[in-house]
């Protein structure tokens, strides 16, 4: 016999509400999707705290150097060099995996609904 988990609603919308859903979106939407949106603020957040960590970096770097290097050359990201070969199927092969594991009919169903 497996035990049923049962679901924390009251610390699931608690966490919802800290993510910016509203009391009304967060009864519309599944668990599922409740949980794939706390998944999506959760990775903003990383990625805020990455972006912050660099930019706090850079400030301390740049504050230290004796010659500052030119806005031009720090706001440009440079050109990308053209993959080749081997390097270049490989990355073809990953994007066709992508794309196949996409599901368009959930991803258009989900649209409709919010819609």
């Amino acid at each position: 016999m497996s035990r049923e988990r049962r679901l924390d609603w009251q610390s699931l919308l608690e966490q919802s509400l800290k993510c910016g859903i509203g009391v009304a979106e967060f009864w519309a939407l599944t668990p599922r999707e409740t949980y794939m949106v706390l998944e999506a603020a959760n990775w903003r957040l990383e990625r805020e705290h990455r972006r912050d960590a660099w930019l706090a970096w850079h400030i301390a770097a740049l504050s230290r150097a004796k010659r500052l290097p030119a806005l031009q050359r720090l706001i440009s990201p440079g050109k990308a060099r053209a993959l080749k070969g081997e390097e270049l199927e490989r990355r073809r092969a990953e994007h066709r995996e992508i794309v196949q594991k996409i599901d368009v009919d959930r991803i258009n169903e989900a649209r409709r609904r919010g819609s």
